[in-house]
């Protein structure tokens, strides 16, 4: 594809609607799944998210929250930063 050629895509791209543009991203994604093929290394990467995944589950309730801990680690800066009382607590 030709840069020009491109060009002109985005520019199509950029006047469709919210909607449009999502089915027209999720028709691309789709062909490109199709077409990329599945390597050793893309296959191990896989098997290890899934042990990483299986390994959390089975720490029950106490596994670590790392949504929770970067919650608390952002109002801690934050409190370094702005001192006590701020309007995002």
């Amino acid at each position: 594809m030709t840069t020009a050629l491109f060009d002109q895509a985005l520019t199509l791209a950029h006047q469709l609607t919210m909607g449009q543009k999502a089915r027209l991203i999720a028709t691309l994604a789709a062909e490109l799944a199709d077409t990329i093929p599945i390597t050793a290394e893309a296959d191990e990467a896989w098997v290890r998210l899934e042990a990483f995944r299986h390994d959390m589950e089975s720490l029950g309730p106490d596994a670590p929250n790392f949504g929770a801990a970067l919650d608390a680690d952002r109002r801690t800066r934050q409190t370094t930063l702005e001192g006590e009382p701020h309007v995002h607590a």
